[in-house]
């Protein structure tokens, strides 16, 4: 396992702690209050960095070998 799997299984562990966190928050906030839509702005990057993750561990895609 290369350096950039390693990393990968360490983002989508911060990204599935972050995914709890977030929804876990979704219950406290108002709809269409501020923090709500930062809440939503915040899953994109999230997101984006899982699916990342995602695609690099099933992949097994090592540009450093």
């Amino acid at each position: 396992m290369g350096i950039l799997q390693s990393a990968s299984r360490t983002v989508l562990g911060i990204d599935v702690l972050f995914l709890l966190l977030l929804g876990f928050s979704f219950l406290y906030l108002d709809p269409g209050s501020r923090s709500y839509v930062m809440a939503q702005l915040t899953l994109i990057p999230i997101v984006l960095t899982f699916l990342a993750s995602v695609v690099l561990i099933y992949t097994e895609w090592d540009p450093f070998e």
